[in-house]
């Protein structure tokens, strides 16, 4: 196994400096992708879009997600081994391979119906979500048959430790557990862990029994249950951005964010629900926000290169919004709600050429040719659901 591989298990370990340097960095590129539900799913494939107009989807070494920015990443992971690239490796088959599946998907509603699954003793949210995700995204496509290269990780919010749940193509891991091979999971199944978002669609439960501990990499909680099984809910319980993976290893890091802009409340509810899904928001958008800033000085510093585009890029500055939103679509996509619900053709084509627009702004602005990036390339027609 890679040493790479083993010392990921290393992330919450590391002091402060670490944070900015890198453990072992590499001069490799990365991509991240948020949660955020359909609206990220959507809002990422438009970014896609954009990332292969600029050569840069054929130059990816990791995609590291959560949550609906899964849903992307797994859609992107079973395209790779079907598409076919131009002289210029841009894929010229991207909406057949990649784009299609994304819609097929944006097509089912599946939360409220998986909600309820979750009454059903013979059944779960969990595994209801994942039969709509390996319809329409994966196909039976398991973690052994992902691409070697990039490095897909899908992270889910491990319940029993606390800690970052990663999946790979050779193990996965929790670093206060180890790293257990020999569970060739379904792709379906991780895709839903990562996007158990807590209360309706969570917990998804993982049986590590069949797995087996690398003995180098044993953590402090390599004991029985721990060893059993996981209880895991959404990764961006954990890292709405999807950042940590990626940020150690790759000194280009370009982070795709679809999270929902937080809204504030003068009359927050009281009610036991509503009031801890309110605390769950302020306290996973808090940790963002500290991603965010450590990341904003990194690219300010030269620590590492790259661009992040948000959906919110530009509400406190309207210089900062990209040209190709009128400010009417700008303003619509940012009040898309975090659902899984069927999304009507219109709203999808506006998240899809958000994510376009976006991507298109920042890269031109903060990773060009004069930042280390591709040359640039003019600005396409964004993909259309």
């Amino acid at each position: 196994m890679a040493d790479d591989e083993a010392t990921d298990l290393d992330s919450d370990q590391s002091n402060v400096t670490s944070l900015i340097d890198g453990e072992k960095l590499e001069d490799a590129i990365g991509l991240c992708l948020s949660g955020g539900g359909y609206r990220a799913l959507l809002f990422h494939a438009g970014a896609i879009f954009r990332l292969n107009e600029l050569g840069l989807l054929n130059k990816l070494d990791r995609v590291s997600s959560v949550s609906g920015g899964s849903m992307a990443a797994a859609a992107l992971a079973v395209a790779y081994g079907k598409f076919s690239f131009d002289p210029n490796g841009r894929v010229t088959n991207l909406r057949e391979t990649f784009l299609e599946p994304v819609l097929s998907q944006a097509d089912d509603s599946i939360d409220i119906a998986s909600g309820f699954a979750g009454l059903n003793p013979f059944t779960s949210a969990a595994e209801e979500a994942a039969r709509s995700y390996d319809r329409n995204l994966t196909h039976g496509s398991t973690l052994s048959q992902l691409p070697v290269k990039p490095r897909f990780v899908f992270n889910a919010t491990n319940l029993m430790t606390g800690s970052a749940f990663r999946f790979q193509r050779a193990y996965i891991a929790d670093y206060k557990i180890g790293q257990f091979t020999g569970l060739d999971l379904r792709l379906a199944d991780v895709v839903a862990a990562s996007a158990a978002f807590p209360p309706f669609l969570s917990p998804a439960i993982v049986n590590l029994s069949p797995g087996t501990i690398e003995a180098h990499t044993k953590g402090k909680m390599a004991t029985a249950p721990y060893t059993e099984k996981a209880i895991l809910t959404d990764g961006g319980v954990y890292d709405n951005l999807g950042t940590e993976t990626v940020w150690r290893r790759c000194r280009t890091v370009l982070v795709s964010d679809a999270g929902h802009p937080f809204s504030f409340e003068d009359e927050p509810k009281q009610n036991w629900l509503q009031q801890s899904l309110r605390v769950l928001d302020i306290a996973m958008d808090q940790s963002q926000n500290l991603r965010e800033r450590i990341l904003s000085h990194a690219y300010k510093t030269g620590a590492r290169q790259g661009a992040m585009w948000q959906l919110s890029t530009g509400v406190d500055d309207k210089s900062q919004r990209p040209p190709l939103l009128t400010e009417t679509e700008f303003d619509e996509a940012r009040s898309i709600s975090t659902r899984l619900w069927r999304m009507p053709k219109r709203t999808q084509t506006l998240l899809l050429k958000a994510g376009y627009a976006h991507a298109a702004s920042r890269l031109r602005t903060y990773f060009g040719p004069a930042a280390g990036g591709p040359p640039d390339a003019p600005d396409g027609d964004p993909p259309e659901a």
